[in-house]
């Protein structure tokens, strides 16, 4: 028996329009934490989030075919015919979908933040500032107050920033897709 190729159209819009929808949304985040120019926050976001969604499918691709049936079936539904199975639901399935979330979510955080990371320091756009070698007994006492250095802070302001990019397009989505439902449902 031989199978017959299936294009998942209707997959490949709505990634489509995810992408868009992140990469406006990160851009504008890169552009206002990290003062970054219009055009590379755009640049920057839609990079990291190719490099996110093509790293996505690959691992899909690869982990796909070792899941369970129940999980695989769900896949299937949902990718090529656009619903859930609920006779199939349980909850095992449940808890499994929970967790390749909050892992897809943490995983697209670091593959987005050493990624961004690469290109700001490729194109010298952002320098983490180093400490001054010798400091005088006010400003160590002003950066003890302070309770990090200059280096840390900005360390924390790039990771705050993609972390907020992160969540913020997530949400986004995630929104998208509860009014997909919705509508779904009204027609």
């Amino acid at each position: 028996m031989e199978y017959e190729p299936i294009l998942p159209l209707k997959a490949i819009v709505f990634q489509a329009l995810f992408l868009m929808v992140a990469v406006t949304i990160e851009a504008g985040i890169f552009r206002q934490r990290l003062l970054l120019g219009f055009k590379t926050s755009v640049q920057y976001a839609t990079a990291v989030n190719l490099a996110a969604v093509v790293a996505g499918w690959i691992l899909f691709l690869v982990l796909e075919p070792l899941s369970p049936p129940q999980i695989k079936s769900q896949i299937i539904s949902y990718i090529l015919f656009d619903r859930l199975l609920i006779n199939g639901w349980t909850a095992e399935v449940g808890a499994s979908l929970l967790a390749i979330g909050f892992i897809a979510f943490f995983a697209t955080f670091y593959i987005k933040q050493e990624g961004l990371k690469l290109f700001l320091l490729s194109d010298d756009a952002w320098v983490i500032p180093k400490d001054p070698e010798k400091l005088s007994r006010r400003q160590r006492y002003a950066h003890a107050r302070q309770g990090r250095s200059q280096t840390q802070a900005a360390l924390s302001n790039f990771t705050d920033a993609v972390i907020l990019a992160n969540a913020a397009s997530f949400s986004a989505i995630l929104v998208l897709l509860l009014l997909r439902v919705v509508a779904q449902e009204w027609r």
